[in-house]
């Protein structure tokens, strides 16, 4: 999933818009209830839909509904589940990020856990590092996506090395070699790199990765850093080890958000209006959105400016949330949102837009 599957999804229109978004489990055997839960949900949508549009109307979706339920594989199962269909579209997306379920109808998709898994997720490199060997993998969040296997990766260190005893007794020596072998190391990563940019957290000894990041061409991706030996760690257990800076980068993030915004107050650049929000997004001055994770306002936007109605539909019309427009202005415009923890802007009732000048 990449930000250009959100906006257009943000783009799209149509009624009605049906999303389904169900809880979803990553290991067995709960993941066996998974099916069961979705498809109890997927019920639940049809007999929703016959109740408010007719036959004719309805099958067509409900046909893109249930033959994108047939194609899952619950074994791959993440966070959440959530299917998008209309009558001309119909897709369906694994989250790394925790919902609750739900049925949305109305005339657009239902957008923000997309968001929030593009903003959560965290896609990188995990390289491990030693004077003995080089392993590269990729991963997603704590899930493995693959380790390297080929003619580049595992790279074991058959040459850069000396059994010289005069030699091994000057450090300077085979601290060379190792930096020539890491530098080697380096070059074949760069490969990979390039073809698919991604943040990369180093693990290793504090000696080696100071060493390894002393010879890499690309400066400024490392992330983060674990110390200790990784070269036979199994490695489906690498992102677990992985996972606590993974934390560390996103409560940074969270902190991120909270200084810009403080900037931008300061250079009086911050609007917490929702009209002064969106006519800011119209006209292309949003530079990022910050709104908190469980904000939800019903409303109708006219002539520019935004009327709130009391929230008395349980289920969220989105067709009334007027969040959704805003979203989707600032999104085509370039501009950013970024889903923060609820309460992180309890002074600014929930949304803050900071502005481009």
């Amino acid at each position: 999933m990449q930000e250009q599957d959100v906006l257009q999804l943000s783009q799209l229109r149509g009624e009605p818009a049906v999303t389904v978004l169900v809880s979803t489990h990553r290991t067995h055997p709960d993941n066996k209830r998974d099916s069961i839960n979705l498809k109890n949900l997927v019920s639940t949508a049809e007999k929703q839909l016959l109740d408010l549009y007719d036959k004719r109307t309805v099958w067509p979706i409900l046909e893109k509904i249930k033959e994108l339920e047939t194609g899952i594989n619950h074994q791959y199962n993440l966070d959440s589940l959530v299917i998008y269909a209309s009558e001309n579209f119909g897709r369906i997306y694994n989250l790394p990020v925790p919902t609750t379920d739900r049925i949305i109808i109305g005339k657009r998709f239902e957008i923000r856990p997309l968001l929030k898994a593009l903003q959560q997720a965290t896609h990188y490199y995990a390289i491990t590092v030693s004077r003995h060997k080089i392993r590269l993998l990729e991963a997603d969040n704590d899930s493995l996506i693959r380790e390297v296997h080929n003619e580049d990766f595992p790279f074991e260190n058959t040459t850069y090395f000396t059994t010289d005893p005069m030699k091994l007794q000057q450090d300077s020596v085979t601290d060379d070699l190792i930096k020539e072998f890491f530098n080697v190391a380096d070059k074949r990563f760069k490969k990979y790199y390039n073809e698919n940019p991604l943040p990369v957290i180093l693990l290793g000894d504090v000696k080696m990765l100071s060493y390894y990041q002393d010879q890499m061409d690309i400066k400024g991706i490392v992330t983060g850093t674990i110390h200790g030996g990784y070269d036979d760690t199994v490695d489906h257990e690498i992102p677990r080890i992985v996972s606590p800076v993974l934390k560390e980068l996103q409560a940074k993030k969270q902190e991120d958000a909270r200084e810009a915004i403080n900037v931008a107050q300061s250079q009086q650049r911050l609007l917490t209006d929702l009209s002064d929000i969106y006519r800011a997004a119209v006209d292309g001055s949003a530079d990022t959105l910050y709104v908190e994770s469980n904000f939800f306002r019903p409303g109708t936007i006219h002539d520019g400016s935004i009327t709130l109605h009391p929230d008395e539909n349980d289920n969220k019309d989105l067709s009334y949330d007027v969040l959704l427009p805003i979203v989707e202005t600032v999104l085509q415009k370039s501009g950013k949102v970024i889903f923060v923890d609820e309460g992180l802007l309890n002074d600014y009732q929930g949304i803050a837009l900071v502005t481009r000048y």
